[in-house]
């Protein structure tokens, strides 16, 4: 879970939560898939709720839009996409879905779970995620609160979610998105694209170095990087104070090559992220083994 649809009527951003993960504005869910391999590796795309499809785009490319003329999206910024209209006056719409890849055609009836697509790069965005927003009657509708009402700063009373979805959606208030372990030096672009994925080490490699993405951080929030050897022993445990509220950051901290090589085994890393020096989500493990 990456944003959630803000609920501040002013220039600020507020999700059901009354937490920060949203941005002035933003009319829906957002749901984020690891990174650029797991989306050529295709991610479906699945239909709400029965309905009929109203209108549909498939031919915008899977770029981020920072790397196009501004221009280039005017109008279009849900990208490839699909919208459906629901009984009662309840329409959903999916944004940002993979170029080709929309499975239905407009007018077209479908069904609870069935696959309208795949999830995608494309219009204004700079992640592989699916965003859907939820409307009743043209009103924009937090599928987290419902219409029913409830406690403020909680779920509502009867939120959208089927009971087993709801369970699989539980509030961030931050996300470690990726995490690894690598030989070398970490490339931001590498890491999104799924190419620091390393199960093994040389014992001459220059550096170890542990990385993270960390999404929708917040001035003076913590993550911590730690390293430690085949035998327990720590190889670099460091703490980075987030310096300003940013969308997402990528930190990373290595310790090079011992002399006489790395000794092997596998070497395990954990990162955490806190608040207020409170873990925000369970800490992510990786590892790698030297041989």
């Amino acid at each position: 879970m990456v944003n959630y649809v803000d609920l501040d009527p002013g220039p600020g951003r507020k999700d059901y939560r009354c937490g920060v993960m949203s941005y002035d504005t933003h009319n829906g869910t957002d749901i984020a898939i690891r990174d650029l391999k797991a989306m050529k590796e295709g991610v479906p795309v699945l239909a709400a709720a029965d309905g009929v499809v109203r209108a549909l785009r498939d031919e915008m490319d899977d770029v981020s839009f920072r790397d196009r003329p501004a221009d280039a999206i005017a109008k279009r910024e849900c990208g490839n996409g699909v919208v459906v209209d629901h009984a009662d006056g309840w329409q959903t719409q999916y944004c940002h879905m993979r170029r080709g890849s929309v499975r239905v055609r407009a007018k077209e009836r479908v069904t609870a779970g069935q696959p309208i697509g795949l999830v995608g790069l494309s219009g204004k965005t700079e992640f592989p995620h699916i965003h859907v927003t939820v409307r009743h009657q043209g009103k924009v509708i937090d599928p987290f609160l419902g219409t029913a009402g409830g406690a403020e700063c909680q779920i509502g009373r009867e939120p959208l979610w089927k009971p087993e979805a709801l369970a699989a959606l539980p509030y961030q208030a931050g996300a470690i998105h990726i995490a690894g372990i690598v030989a070398g030096k970490p490339d931001v672009v590498k890491a999104r694209a799924g190419e620091l994925d390393q199960p093994t080490a040389a014992a001459d490699a220059e550096l170890l170095a542990v990385w993270a993405e960390v999404y929708n951080v917040v001035t003076g929030d913590a993550l911590t990087l730690r390293l430690t050897a085949p035998d327990g022993r720590t190889v670099v445990n460091h703490t980075q104070q987030i310096e300003r509220d940013q969308a997402r950051v990528f930190r990373t901290v290595g310790r090079k090559r011992p002399p006489g090589g790395w000794p092997p085994g596998t070497y395990r890393a954990e990162i955490t992220y806190a608040r207020d020096g409170k873990p925000l989500a369970e800490p992510v493990r990786a590892e790698v083994t030297v041989r």
